[in-house]
């Protein structure tokens, strides 16, 4: 188990190294792509012309979200679907112009996951999540916080939970939440609040993702750390992971 564990600690050592020593790092993109809004200079993706068949997708995208709310105001449903309207037209613009950076960069992470293109390398995919990943993500990162302002300005925060909930209801963040203390019942308070905290920055990242594969990769990312850190903590994931997954049976 002291060997897992200073493999893990180390891993993260690493990356954190990585993230220093790297170009530019996601924060600086998403700080980039912010000033470049703030200037009059936003993104393509930002003013789409969508193809008529988009358009409509996302207008009944936004409509369905929004009466999922039963806000039970005609105005405000119409509001709140105008906006999440607005966002899923420049999602899908935004991903015609990464998707193949992005489907590289997403296949470069799952070889160095996958035991059977040669040794499992977690360091490694932590590494492209750091240099590639991330920084990808991170050029949409200031679209969605200003989604999230505009719709604070029609909804409460259990509202936008809600909504958010509904979003990524799979894989979830209570489900899988609820499952990683079933696999350690013993998980100390803190312990628990970091693993949530994870899930629900996934929850937030996903409203960059244009089909649900994308949301799962997107949790599957925060999974990853939550796994090293149930590790970190001393009590050995993929132990607890097996005898959750045979008490489901």
């Amino acid at each position: 188990m002291t060997r897992q564990i200073n493999r893990v600690a180390t891993s993260f050592i690493a990356l954190l190294v990585i993230s220093t020593l790297h170009a530019e790092t996601a924060v600086e993109v998403a700080v980039k792509t912010q000033a470049a809004i703030d200037t009059g200079a936003a993104p393509a993706w930002m003013s789409p012309k969508l193809p008529d068949d988009i358009q409509n997708n996302v207008q009944k995208k936004g409509k369905e979200l929004a009466q999922y709310l039963k806000l039970g105001n005609e105005a405000k449903e119409t509001r709140v679907a105008a906006l999440l309207a607005e966002h899923y037209g420049r999602v899908w613009a935004w991903h015609q112009q990464v998707d193949e950076k992005l489907d590289a960069a997403w296949s470069a992470w799952d070889d160095a996951r996958n035991a059977q293109k040669g040794q499992k390398d977690e360091l490694k995919a932590l590494t492209v999540m750091v240099e590639q990943i991330d920084p990808i993500y991170a050029e949409f990162a200031p679209q969605i916080q200003g989604l999230l302002r505009s719709l604070r300005q029609e909804l409460s925060e259990e509202q936008i939970i809600a909504l958010l909930d509904r979003i990524t209801r799979s894989p979830g963040v209570d489900r899988t939440y609820n499952a990683y203390v079933a696999m350690v019942p013993e998980m100390k308070d803190q312990e628990k609040k970091i693993i949530r905290k994870r899930l629900e920055q996934a929850r937030v990242d996903s409203l960059a993702a244009w089909k649900d594969k994308c949301i799962i990769k997107i949790f599957k990312k925060y999974k990853i750390r939550n796994e090293f850190s149930i590790d970190y903590f001393g009590y050995g994931y993929s132990e607890r992971y097996k005898a959750w997954v045979n008490r489901e049976k």
